[in-house]
């Protein structure tokens, strides 16, 4: 075999085959399901306590990320195996059932890692050198492009989360939830079995989080928006009651924790189990939307077992092979709503419903860029300005010209969702790669042009731009003379240079220095320590 052949045998016979060995897998997914999910919830719970003991809280929060990514693995292979080779577990104790369960999502988190690697190498990301002798295959970065950059960009993505979280109006939540946790008998665990669903369609943090939700999901859409059985304004109020039910049970959880510390044992992080019709009058009575409505958003939350590169972090409802349905009420109070929303509804069949409303959100956020460039002292903004030369029609989506300094800047803007697989991490780079190309060619078209509407440009200096909606962190092509930048940089940095007085060719170097600027890590390769034969 070459080595390319003998890769793909490890693949398919190893480490496409390692979690049958494994005593979980035995069981029926009903059994090992719950436990799967609490056992992630009670890790993620004593993060705090991991970091005051040392931890480094970064690595923790990759680890947790790949951890929730091999649970959906975990998940995946116990659905699809359906009701065979069940095992009786009435024989093992709670420790026992939590070992196993421990060991397994274990594994999970180490397949995903490995597979992430699997699937770059397969779509010529990265290249595999096989050591037959150790056994080992390592992943090695090919050069051409910023692979240190996606650790900063990774950091400054999860800032922004967590600030988007900061916003939410906690102090006002906190007071309602300790009324709340006052009508809680802990004696009688689990918590759910005690709080009053509907409270909070009535409290009063539910009107600010829906306000936070109007800012969050799909801010250039009407509220009528349909997304084929619900409308834009019904899955924002889906969101923020969901969540805010969620979040009491996750507040409790960390109180209880604060109490109990280690013992905290009967009150962990135990996830709701229904069958499919109790959960969706679940969410109706939570919500207040009608079952139709609850049925067709849960449809698009439910975890899909068939596709490899779904996530619990964008279908966190998990419906096993017999049909009930388990949440972990902690785990979708992490969850940042419009990576989970938008990519729900880019799995199976809504994409088509997404993909229709692409062109408006991108003009919302064009006029929006317009709007705030206008404001550079004496530049001159131009938005999908049609220009023709030598036969040839160009459109770029931002023109800023600043005759008086003899200066131009060319941008296109593309409304991309980040990525949460490597496959998708692939699609984006070859998408910017087109983008790059796109705003080079702009570039040379007007450089060859004299005037640009009544304007003279010749002998202009000219940079271009690529604007994507969010941040990327994926691998920068090296050499490439566009920068990229997400949406809510650029405008950040044209309202600093507007309030400091500069001028459009302050705003250019700018951006140029922050995107060639270099974090002070460099990624290293990655080893498989798995026998390759």
């Amino acid at each position: 075999m070459t080595e390319g052949e003998q890769i793909r045998a490890f693949e398919r016979d190893v480490l496409d085959e390692h979690h049958k060995s494994f005593l979980f897998y035995q069981y029926s997914d009903d059994i090992v399901i719950p436990y799967l999910l609490q056992t992630y919830g009670d890790t993620e719970r004593h993060r705090d306590n991991l970091v005051r003991n040392g931890h480094n809280a970064t690595s923790l929060s990759f680890y947790l990320n790949n951890m929730l990514h091999g649970l959906g693995h975990c998940i995946r292979w116990m659905i699809n195996k359906g009701g065979t080779g069940i095992k009786d577990a009435s024989g093992n104790t709670y420790l026992q059932i939590h070992e196993m369960a421990a060991d397994f999502l274990g594994w999970g988190t180490g397949y995903h890692m490995i597979a992430q690697e699997f699937v770059t190498w397969s779509r010529g990301i990265k290249r595999a050198n096989m050591n037959e002798e150790k056994k080992t295959i390592t992943f090695t970065n090919p050069e051409g492009y910023e692979y240190s950059k996606i650790y900063g960009g990774q950091l400054l993505y999860a800032k922004r989360i967590a600030d988007s979280f900061d916003s939410y109006p906690h102090e006002e939540m906190e007071e309602e939830f300790i009324k709340w946790f006052q009508e809680i008998d802990f004696t009688k665990p689990p918590i759910a079995n005690h709080i009053k669903w509907q409270q909070g369609r009535s409290s009063a943090s539910y009107p600010m989080l829906y306000l936070k939700m109007k800012d969050i999901l799909f801010p250039e859409l009407d509220e009528t928006t349909e997304f084929q059985g619900y409308n834009l304004q019904q899955i924002r109020q889906f969101y923020a009651l969901v969540f805010l039910n969620f979040h009491f049970i996750r507040w409790v959880e960390a109180v209880l924790d604060s109490r109990a510390g280690n013992n905290n044992l009967f009150f962990g992080s135990n996830p709701l189990e229904l069958s499919q019709q109790q959960f969706e009058k679940f969410v109706s009575n939570i919500t207040g939307l009608a079952m139709d409505v609850s049925r067709a958003i849960i449809a698009d939350l439910t975890f899909d077992p068939f596709s490899f590169h779904t996530s619990v972090s964008i279908q966190p409802f998990i419906r096993s092979f017999s049909g009930h349905y388990y949440i972990l009420p902690n785990l979708f109070a992490q969850l940042e709503p419009s990576r989970m929303i938008l990519g729900a509804l880019n799995k199976g069949v809504k994409k088509n419903v997404y993909d229709t409303l692409i062109n408006t959100i991108e003009k919302v956020n064009l006029g929006l860029v317009y709007d705030t460039a206008k404001g550079l002292e004496g530049s001159i903004c131009y938005l999908e300005k049609q220009i023709k030369n030598n036969g040839q029609t160009i459109s770029p989506d931002l023109i800023l010209i600043d005759p008086s300094d003899k200066f131009l800047l060319v941008a296109d803007y593309k409304h991309f969702i980040g990525p949460i697989t490597a496959s998708e991490v692939d699609y984006k780079m070859k998408e910017l790669e087109k983008g790059i190309s796109q705003v080079t060619k702009y570039i040379e078209h007007l450089s060859q042009l004299s005037m640009v509407d009544l304007l003279c440009i010749q002998d202009f200096s000219i940079v271009g731009l690529l604007i994507t909606h969010k941040l990327l962190p994926v691998p920068i092509p090296k050499g490439k003379s566009v920068p990229i930048f997400d949406l809510e940089s650029f405008i950040e940095d044209i309202n600093q240079v507007i309030q400091g007085n500069q001028r459009l060719r302050d705003l250019a170097q700018k951006i140029h220095t922050a995107f060639t600027k270099k974090p002070n890590i460099e990624f290293k390769d990655f080893q498989c320590y798995q026998e390759v034969s």
